[in-house]
């Protein structure tokens, strides 16, 4: 099977040589898109987070286990964004 392969490399390889080129840049192409997607998808869900005010409450314990005294399971996420509970903290 080998000796076939290598055969059909060696006849066929000036006609290859182009279709690797063109395979290699299509690759590129993807890899680069893949890249610029993927930035733009991040700027995006940072901007989002960057909205949530949990860190400027009053109530925002700063601790794993327990993140806002009054609505644990909606703090740090987006649906906090829209707090009834939300007072901003006074800095002393």
């Amino acid at each position: 099977m080998l000796p076939i392969i290598t055969d059909f490399l060696k006849t066929y390889n000036p006609y290859l040589q182009p279709f690797f080129l063109v395979i290699a840049w299509v690759l590129f192409a993807l890899l680069l898109s893949t890249l610029i997607n993927s930035f733009q998808d991040i700027t995006k869900r940072s901007k989002i987070m960057h909205k949530i005010p949990c860190t400027r409450c009053k109530y925002f314990t700063n601790d794993y286990r327990l993140k806002c005294t009054l609505q644990p399971l909606i703090a740090n996420t987006e649906a906090a964004m829209d707090c009834p509970d939300f007072i901003i903290k006074e800095n002393w």
